[in-house]
């Protein structure tokens, strides 16, 4: 019933009508009055939310289980939209840096070099490795697939490395201001703490090595304290936070589903 079509020119007839139609109901949508944009809202987000726990707690095989996988489709098209609108907000805040000439201009036009740069190379690397290029060698890259890994690998990867590498001094000193010994807590905060780095450095290991491996003596060790710190005393924790942040999130997700949730789609602020 929901087969994949192999004709690639029906598949473009039918790509091109859904955006015409996709077009054709935002613009009936966008001239309507407030109230009915509000229950057309309302109506598919009930909809929607209604059909994954209907299709999950009704056994297997049920009428809508042949809806899961386009689905699935549907939400990763509307992913890819939803990264398309990132775009065209970088583009149109950059843009505006570099048309105003604001202080910002030199970080907008790094922007813009870098995008289209890896969007082409990325793309050529993808389709056409060997666009405007001698034909590789035995062993050896096409020019679009050694140009993408220079980017990618050669710069994308060290450039992360280094954003990640300066937020650990910005760890450092938000470490240092929140743990100040002041009270009881804060005491045993910072114990646990160094204890922990402690345990995760060869200099921790070393200062406790002469402690037995055997025995009572054996949990003052470095090692073995992070250890029972890290999973008999922060493992529960997190998981009565993770517990409870599950429980929010569900409540939020209620408030949306049945539109009790105000937002700029429902008349809120």
């Amino acid at each position: 019933m929901l087969a994949p079509i192999q004709n690639p020119a029906l598949n473009w007839v039918l790509v091109a009508g859904s955006l015409v139609v996709s077009i054709l109901i935002l613009m009936v949508l966008h001239s309507s009055p407030p109230y009915v944009r509000r229950w057309v809202i309302v109506g598919i987000t009930f909809l929607a939310g209604l059909y994954v726990p209907l299709e999950f707690y009704i056994p297997k095989h049920n009428f809508l289980t042949i809806w899961r996988d386009p689905i699935g489709d549907l939400m990763r098209v509307l992913s890819g939209f939803t990264i398309g609108l990132g775009i065209i907000n970088l583009v149109i805040v950059h843009g505006r840096h570099i048309l105003q000439r604001t202080p910002n201009f030199p970080f907008s036009l790094a922007f813009f070099v870098g995008f289209i740069s890896m969007t082409v190379v990325g793309l050529l690397h993808r389709y056409k490795p060997e666009l405007w290029a001698q034909k590789p060698g035995a062993g050896e890259l096409a020019f679009w697939s050694a140009a993408n890994k220079v980017f990618f690998e050669g710069m994308l990867l060290p450039l992360t490395s280094t954003v990640f590498s300066l937020l650990a001094f910005f760890i450092v000193s938000a470490a240092y201001r929140a743990f100040r010994i002041r009270t009881l807590e804060a005491s045993l905060l910072m114990v646990a703490a160094l204890i922990v780095m402690l345990a995760n450095v060869p200099i921790g290991t070393w200062l406790t090595s002469w402690l037995p491996t055997e025995g009572f003596l054996k949990w003052l060790r470095f090692e073995n304290a992070g250890l029972w710190l890290t999973t008999q005393i922060n493992a529960p924790a997190m998981r009565g936070i993770l517990f409870g942040a599950a429980v929010g999130s569900l409540g939020a997700a209620l408030r949306i589903w049945l539109s009790i949730e105000k937002s700029f789609a429902f008349g809120g602020q």
